[in-house]
């Protein structure tokens, strides 16, 4: 038995004393994080002691003093782990006011109650998406409280499903093809593209000469791609780990690093062609899988993505491209004919299901032909079996 965490949000807007609280608070972690910064310590026991008694002049709960602590901890230790790997940081500093706590809130129905002094409290009025979310079996742990939103972190024990096939997602450009037990799926991401290009083209044809007004046109053109390219990728999550929970699958990802460096300037390729490759959300989809399989009790692996779509998913050997068709490709063992994205995720789905079985490693790329082992029958799926995913 495991846990998950997810939060539930939904619109807000603060009264006055809220506002206040807010201010305060964020006060109150950029002091701790100076502290911080000033004794080079990051861990909660250490920074409590040396900050605590220093709070004494904020006129706000103990408890919110407690959690501004821990979140000026969160941010130190951050910015350590980033000196490690090599990179260049800036201080920690909170800019925008916010307000977070996991000590003596109520839900009662349709209300929020957070405490503001000793027993006043002020009462927020849920709507109906978060009162449906709270009455599952499930626990809040904490608040969070912007100028524009209010967040409940709940909490599901999760029993995990033990797998019994694999589906494996290969992740492009144009498109997000799964192998199933019985199928291949293709979901058409080319919306997305559409989508960044138009943003693009409406960011260029700001003409007016006032720096405060191109920033804040600019904050909005890009708030409201990432929520269309958000929304459009929850639907293909979605749907995958109903597929998953169905037929109690795990999902296995190819381990995609490094990308970004591929596609830089000065190495050949066009400004158009490494602005799409910069600028494509292969990490969102995987974020919002994983996230939402945890939930479901689904297990996540992630594999090596080398020679995925350069081997036959039904007898091993290698195959060649089609003249005529450039996404086409066959083999000349067993004469097959597939798309190039369905070979990879078939062989994405082996392998992950070949590391599931044999965890101290992988014997071989692909199967050789034989069944009578415990290798799934996904790898002998007719690749003409192929649903386009419209829709989504």
């Amino acid at each position: 038995m495991t846990f998950a965490i997810k939060s539930v949000k939904q619109t807000f807007k603060p009264n006055q004393e809220l506002e206040s609280m807010m201010e305060q608070f964020k006060n109150m972690v950029n002091h701790c994080i100076r502290i911080g910064l000033e004794n080079n310590t990051s861990t909660l026991r250490k920074l409590s002691l040396l900050s605590y008694h220093t709070l004494e002049d904020y006129p706000i709960q103990s408890k919110y003093k407690l959690t501004a602590i821990s979140q000026a901890c969160g941010r130190l230790a951050q910015m350590k782990r980033s000196i490690k790997k090599g990179l260049r940081v800036k201080s920690p500093f909170v800019q925008k006011p916010y307000l977070v706590s996991c000590y003596g809130y109520k839900i009662n129905g349709m209300l929020l109650s957070i405490p503001v002094r000793n027993r006043k409290y002020v009462n927020i009025v849920l709507n109906r998406h978060t009162t449906d979310k709270l009455s599952e079996n499930i626990e809040p742990r904490s608040f969070t409280i912007t100028p524009s939103s209010l967040s409940i972190s709940v909490r599901k024990d999760v029993e995990e499903i033990i797998p019994e096939n694999a589906i494996g997602i290969d992740r492009n450009l144009r498109n997000v093809t799964i192998s199933t037990l019985t199928q291949t799926i293709m979901y058409k991401t080319n919306k997305l593209l559409s989508i960044k290009e138009n943003t693009m083209h409406v960011r260029a044809s700001f003409r007016r000469n006032d720096v405060r007004m191109k920033n804040k046109f600019f904050t909005q053109r890009r708030n409201r791609q990432s929520r269309r390219i958000q929304q459009y990728l929850h639907k293909i999550s979605k749907d995958i780990i109903q597929r998953a929970v169905q037929s109690k699958s795990m999902i296995v990802f190819e381990e995609i690093k490094g990308i970004r460096k591929l596609y830089k300037k000065g190495n050949g390729q066009g400004n158009r062609y490494r602005r799409k490759l910069n600028s494509w959300s292969f990490y969102e989809l995987q974020r919002q899988v994983e996230y939402k399989a945890k939930w479901e009790g689904i297990r996540v692996c992630f594999v090596d993505p080398k020679r995925t779509s350069q081997l036959c998913p039904i007898c091993g050997c290698k195959i060649q491209e089609d003249r005529f068709q450039h996404r086409k490709v066959w083999c000349s063992n067993c004469g097959k004919s597939m798309d190039r994205d369905v070979i990879a995720s078939m062989n994405i789905a082996h392998k992950g299901w070949a590391r599931l079985i044999h965890p101290r490693g992988l014997s071989g790329e692909t199967m050789k032909g034989n069944v009578d082992n415990l290798i799934p029958l996904i790898l002998r799926v007719d690749g003409s079996k192929l649903i386009l995913g419209s829709r989504l």
